[in-house]
């Protein structure tokens, strides 16, 4: 039986699994001592020791454990054992999509025409335009992280918060892939419908945090894509300045601060999800393509990855242990004279 990627999904269930076994531990222990003091309260000590004769305490710690252990591996089940990989082609199925769309300061590079974030939000418009159905939701993520549109299939009122959606929209400076993947994952609903995510960013995620978010969407079934907006050889950062003249960025020792699209970033992130890694190009070729695999059913790079389920086991094992412990007797073994 292969027991690759093995993990929980609610891990903190299994902190009350066992604390719940060691309580009820304790409490048939006290209920046997207090059974006990009973006992020796009624009857004297020389009698006692005769009542007692062929009574084992060894056997009925026994017992006590393997009632506890049964009892933590049934609450452990709630904690979603996985282990394993299931196969998962959905191909067909509705989509719910929702764009996670980086509004920092590096995405008003002009490598892009005319801005990298303009340019992105065209894509994303174009892209629900030509695909037509399904949920859509929009994520917007600097050094936070916030749900500006949660999913609908209002693509007129999606439209309009995505065109008020821009660099003064999340006030935390910054780039935090990782807080855009974790928003992203409350955004969905619990249905049936093939679940995707959309990162349209440079790649410049100053958290670095993306990958192993993007992990562990991927255990929940989650497909992330991922669109670098830019170019590799970048371009400076212009602001517009309070005064209202546009300036560039430049650091501590005054020279310009550069941003680049970093590719690496993006396909790691993408990579860890079973998604797609596409550059978005001047046309915005390359969200058309991904529309196209989207669309085919054939954007998830091989096959989707799940975790199985494998709460049986647990409840096998529990079960073995209580059988285990209705044939354990508390009778002392005695020996022929």
């Amino acid at each position: 039986m292969e027991t690759a990627d093995f993990h929980f999904e609610h891990p903190w269930v299994l902190t009350v699994a066992i604390l719940g076994g060691l309580l009820l531990f304790v409490a048939l222990c006290w209920a046997e001592r207090r059974r006990r003091r009973g006992l020796a309260g009624f009857a004297a000590a020389r009698l006692l020791d005769r009542l007692t004769a062929g009574y084992s305490s060894a056997r009925r710690r026994t017992k006590d454990v393997a009632l506890s252990v049964a009892f933590a591996l049934l609450v452990a089940c709630f904690a979603g054992p996985r282990w394993g990989v299931e196969v998962s082609q959905q191909k067909g199925a509705t989509e719910d999509v929702v764009f996670a769309l980086d509004v920092s300061k590096s995405m008003l590079v002009a490598d892009m025409s005319p801005t990298r974030l303009a340019r992105a939000k065209v894509a994303i418009a174009n892209f629900i335009r030509r695909k037509g159905t399904g949920n859509v939701g929009l994520i917007a993520f600097s050094g936070q992280a916030f749900l500006q549109c949660p999913l609908t299939r209002d693509y007129d009122a999606f439209f309009r918060t995505l065109e008020e959606t821009d660099t003064g929209s999340i006030q935390v400076a910054g780039t935090d892939i990782g807080r855009a993947i974790e928003e992203a994952e409350l955004a969905f609903y619990s249905n049936r419908n093939r679940k995707l995510l959309i990162i349209l960013t440079d790649g410049e995620d100053l958290e670095a945090g993306g990958i192993e978010m993007a992990k562990k969407l991927k255990r929940k079934g989650l497909v992330v894509h991922a669109v670098g907006v830019g170019t590799p050889s970048g371009g400076p950062i212009r602001v517009i300045s309070s005064a209202g003249s546009i300036e560039t960025l430049k650091d501590k020792e005054g020279a310009e601060v550069l941003s680049r699209l970093d590719e690496k970033t993006l396909g790691g992130i993408a990579d860890a999800a079973g998604g797609r890694f596409v550059r978005l190009g001047q046309a915005g070729e390359g969200m058309e393509a991904l529309r196209l695999a989207i669309q085919a059913g054939t954007d998830e790079q091989g096959t989707g990855r799940r975790g199985i389920p494998r709460e049986e086991w647990f409840i096998g094992a529990a079960l073995l242990l209580l059988v285990l412990e209705s044939l354990i007797s508390t009778r002392r073994k005695t020996t022929s004279p």
